[in-house]
């Protein structure tokens, strides 16, 4: 859709400055957009989830992130634990346990036959911007028994990875969501 021969952060800022400008109210004076590279140092874990109880677009029952991990142990970077858990949750689908719905529950299209309550999960729940439903592979599923906002996700991690520590090692999960957002949990 953009009209270049590479896309560059030059191209698609100067693309979507174009589409702004057009759509602004007169008493718009100026328009300034700065869009970056991400930077990642480290593990990394890309989900796709959806939150009902948002006000914002999280709302989208299949909306993703992907964002940066930190464990620290002990008061160490554990880049191996991260790596692990970072694989984990790599390309998967947080579901929380309440939006958890059998297939017979959704509008399925034309298109979902032959998916099974054997093969998929089914989520469903209604939110401000409308109704949203999703039929998933269980294998590329997790299924939380919480909402899945970034502070319950820290929360998460920790207990998962306190699983793996001795008794007397201390934990700090340091959990993003895109840029600027992000929670920590502390475990010991």
């Amino acid at each position: 859709m953009i009209d270049t021969d590479e896309i560059t952060i030059e191209s698609v800022t100067n693309y979507i400055y174009d589409i702004l400008k057009g759509n602004l109210p007169e008493n718009v004076q100026g328009l300034e957009i700065t869009l970056r590279h991400e930077v990642i140092n480290g593990a990394f874990y890309h989900y796709t989830h959806g939150l009902k109880k948002h006000d914002g677009n999280c709302q989208r029952i299949a909306h993703g992130h992907r964002s940066p991990i930190e464990l620290v142990v002990n008061g160490q970077r554990d880049v191996q634990r991260e790596a692990a858990f970072a694989g984990r949750w790599q390309d998967i689908y947080l579901g929380s346990l309440e939006d958890k719905v059998s297939l017979a529950d959704l509008s399925l299209s034309d298109n979902a036959t032959g998916i099974t309550d054997d093969t998929h999960y089914g989520f469903r729940y209604s939110a401000p911007q409308g109704e949203f439903e999703l039929a998933i592979s269980k294998l590329e599923t997790e299924i939380l028994d919480t909402d899945t906002t970034v502070e319950l996700l820290a929360n998460y991690v920790a207990d998962e990875v306190s699983k793996t520590l001795a008794e007397n090692q201390t934990l700090q999960v340091i959990a993003y969501e895109g840029v600027g957002k992000g929670a920590m949990a502390f475990r010991s």
